[in-house]
């Protein structure tokens, strides 16, 4: 489905972004995976590695520039880092704080998809991970919802700017997935796990390849006619 087409994964060294990168190189096509833990990148078979910490300034301008030089070009970017502040009090949380998670989890989208379209041409298209949380409040993750929210408004203003070139931008937005992040503050989250899963209608939590799946379907042809979108993929969790 993605034969010969150039896509950069940010986030892979773990999670959804290693789980796209993964399909991707299955699907045929030719990945730049980057990350911050080069040891994590070296696991990932069939993909060039970029180790960099996509905060700093000008990285996300180095990982197009990585991949239109060692690629020849750019067809696809899934943006799939992030970070979490969970037990959140809005009441008292540090501007630092704030500004951390703002940062990483929607100028960070932004920024990538910047540099981006500096390589991509007609059918390029951008996937940005958002969150079940930008549509619903959950208590302890106002600097989070608000975050991923801004990412599916971002995804819309971009794709009314660049449709015109026939580039696409749409999202996906994961409920709650069986990655390290999800076990980032919750030491015990095996424990808590069949409590949440009856909770959703499907009765179970996501794994990283029911992300994947629909990233890599946004990524092709076959969703050449879709953009601006944000897609759900959360188990039916929302939809109560």
């Amino acid at each position: 489905m993605l034969d010969g087409r150039r896509i950069l994964v940010t986030g892979a060294s773990s999670g959804i972004g290693r789980a796209v990168a993964e399909l991707c190189v299955s699907q045929g096509a030719r990945v730049l995976a980057t990350g911050r833990r080069a040891e994590a990148l070296d696991e990932l078979d069939g993909v060039r590695r970029f180790a960099c910490d996509l905060l700093e300034p000008g990285a996300p301008e180095a990982c197009v520039a990585a991949c239109v030089e060692g690629m020849d070009g750019l067809d696809g970017v899934v943006h799939a880092a992030g970070t979490v502040l969970r037990g959140e009090d809005p009441r008292s949380t540090p501007d630092e704080q704030i500004d951390a998670v703002l940062g990483a989890n929607l100028a960070l989208p932004l920024r990538v998809a910047r540099a981006a379209l500096g390589a991509l041409g007609r059918g390029g298209s951008i996937v940005l991970l958002s969150s079940q949380l930008g549509r619903i409040g959950a208590p302890g993750y106002a600097s989070y919802c608000a975050a991923k929210g801004g990412v599916d408004a971002l995804v819309r203003a971009l794709a009314v700017d660049v449709g015109p070139d026939g580039i696409r931008v749409n999202a996906v937005a994961p409920g709650l997935v069986r990655t390290p992040m999800a076990y980032f503050g919750r030491d015990n989250f095996d424990e808590l796990v069949p409590a949440i899963a009856e909770r959703h209608p499907l009765r179970r939590i996501g794994e990283p390849g029911d992300i994947a799946a629909p990233v890599a379907f946004l990524l092709s042809d076959a969703a050449a006619w879709i953009t601006g979108q944000t897609i759900v993929v959360d188990g039916g969790f929302t939809i109560q």
